[in-house]
């Protein structure tokens, strides 16, 4: 184990699997129950969401890559546009810099998702909660895994 944890930065500890790379640790393992991606029938359902709208909802399924349909799963399983409003998003999204509109679509608000990927997955990024604020001194970081504290 040893060799593994210097090598992979991974270890066991007790009966759960720590590690620093999901990518290099999954060169090694099958980790494929850890790791979904959202099926193209997953992306339909999430672009229906009324709390999103998307202008051309098939050109994003089309074009959703493997980082956007991991993003769409979390998202999904984390139920967030279900327990928070697009206008609390789009305020707090304005607190790190991150443009969020809204329209109103048979007269409820929804997230317009933009056509650009490089601003889609910004929004995903930021839906899937991977911005955050310091506790100490309040500055924005932006996170690629998350632990409770």
């Amino acid at each position: 184990m040893e060799g593994l944890n210097r090598i992979f930065g991974a270890a066991i500890i007790g009966s759960s699997l720590k590690f620093l790379s999901f990518h290099l640790l999954r060169q090694i393992f099958d980790l494929s129950a850890y790791y979904v991606e959202a099926t193209t029938t997953d992306l339909q359902a999430f672009a229906q969401i009324n709390t999103v709208h998307f202008a051309n909802a098939q050109a994003f399924v089309d074009g959703a890559d493997s980082w956007i349909r991991r993003k769409v799963t979390l998202i999904s399983q984390s139920q967030i546009l279900d327990n928070v409003d697009p206008a609390t998003i789009q305020r707090v999204a304005r607190t790190f810099g991150i443009n969020v509109q809204t329209v109103s679509v048979g007269g409820q608000d929804a997230i317009a998702m933009p056509a650009g990927k490089a601003d889609l997955k910004k929004i995903l990024r930021f839906l899937d909660e991977d911005y955050y604020q310091s506790a100490l001194q309040s500055r924005n970081f932006v996170t690629n895994s998350k632990g409770p504290a």
